[in-house]
């Protein structure tokens, strides 16, 4: 697989922070292109802020697919980041909305305009009791500086029941009009 050479991954361009607008066309970038793998068939299963790739315009482009899998040959292995896991990877049974999952995790991150970890999951002293807290329901905290719009699109993405979480068609229509207030806001 050959791609042109990109600038830097989120991580690195959310310790510098950036322009709201900026972080909502990257959230629009990471649906589109995990809707593309999924339209595939296929479950990336380790979204996180370092497997987001971004260009000199601050487009993002989703990398690693290492752990990559068409959707009916996932087997329960347990694979992926531990804050962007799923609950119900540490079962067996699971589906694309691991995705819909771990970019609710990635979409705190980009609101929050940084990379500090959350304060749920950062007082969990080991991968085990952190594992514990998720499958308990623990999820990150509100930001002040959160909108409900966004709080609501997380909550959604990272609610405990799969079949609960939105399709990532609903999450992008909705990012689209965060992004389309903030514009008409900053040219009123």
């Amino acid at each position: 697989l050959i791609m042109e050479r990109l600038k830097r991954d989120l991580y690195a361009a959310l310790k510098n922070r950036l322009e709201f607008s900026i972080r909502m066309r990257i959230a629009l970038d990471v649906v589109e292109g995990l809707r593309y793998l999924h339209g595939l068939g296929l479950v990336h299963r380790d979204i996180k802020l370092k497997n987001v790739l971004l260009d000199e315009a601050n487009r993002a482009r989703i990398t690693d697919l290492g752990f990559c899998k068409p959707e009916v040959m996932m087997s329960g292995s347990l694979v992926g980041t531990p804050i962007h896991m799923a609950p119900e990877l540490f079962t067996s049974k699971y589906d694309h909305t691991v995705d819909v999952y771990a970019f609710g995790i990635l979409f705190w991150y980009i609101c929050s305009n940084g990379v500090k970890l959350p304060t749920n999951f950062d007082i969990c002293s080991s991968k085990d009791i952190l594992w514990s807290a998720v499958k308990k329901g623990v999820r990150p905290e509100r930001l002040m500086d959160f909108s409900d719009e966004c709080w609501e699109i997380m909550t959604k993405c990272w609610d405990t029941e799969p079949s609960h979480r939105p399709y990532l068609g609903e999450v992008q229509d909705n990012i689209e009009q965060i992004l389309n207030t903030t514009r008409t806001t900053t040219t009123a």
